[in-house]
């Protein structure tokens, strides 16, 4: 298991913030490369998984962050969070202890995500987020909010015999198609909303064309 060591949380030169980030990487997953910055793993039915994270707070001050699972899915290659309207059950298997903390300043914290798959799951993908979340102080308006940064969860459910088998369950290809999927579906859609921005100032150039061509057949 690829464990990483928490270390100095920023210098006391920025302002800083709160950070998420894996803590350990199981030896079954070391060879996939999402598993560096997402919580990987095929599970099955009764199974219980867990694996380290690291909360860091490189601000000046200290901050009581709360730590929590949500659900999340996969709509046409895109990521999203538990505002989806396909359901998720992957939050309600999952714990993090501490659930509260209070981070001191510049410093890091080393939480245990759980996650207990009931004997009655199906099979299929799981997707979530596990969030570190801190309440914003109010600003001259009295209104306050909420920050909160994610580490992402692939977690596929199969069959007990083929994911508590003695062998190495091959979970690359699975993880690394359904990572590329998701990265390109955010980088086709950047390319759509650049391609539509060019389009806009496409046509406002042209009726600016339009307009200078029409004042110079006036003036003559």
């Amino acid at each position: 298991m690829k464990t990483f060591s928490p270390q100095a949380a920023g210098s006391t030169n920025d302002p800083g913030g709160l950070g998420i980030r894996i803590g350990e990487i199981p030896d079954s997953v070391k060879d996939i490369p999402s598993a560096n910055t997402y919580i990987v793993f095929k599970l099955a039915p009764s199974q219980t998984y867990s694996q380290k994270i690291i909360i860091s707070n490189t601000t000046k001050s200290s901050m009581n962050v709360k730590l929590y699972a949500e659900d999340a899915t996969n709509i046409k290659d895109n990521f999203l969070p538990s505002d989806s309207p396909i359901p998720n059950q992957l939050a309600s298997w999952t714990s993090v202890s501490p659930s509260i903390a209070n981070v001191k300043a510049h410093s890091n914290l080393v939480a245990t995500v759980t996650i207990k798959v009931p004997s009655s799951a199906k099979n299929g993908d799981q997707f979530g987020i596990v969030w570190a979340s801190i309440k914003t102080s109010p600003n001259s308006n009295g209104i306050g909010g909420v920050s909160r940064v994610g580490i992402r969860m692939y977690t596929p459910v199969g069959d007990a015999s083929s994911s508590t088998s003695t062998s190495k369950p091959d979970m690359t290809n699975w993880f690394q198609d359904h990572a590329t999927a998701y990265e390109l579906g955010g980088l086709i859609s950047l390319l759509l909303s650049i391609t539509l921005i060019a389009a806009v100032l496409v046509r406002r150039e042209k009726k600016r064309a339009k307009k200078r061509r029409k004042k110079l057949r006036e003036s003559d």
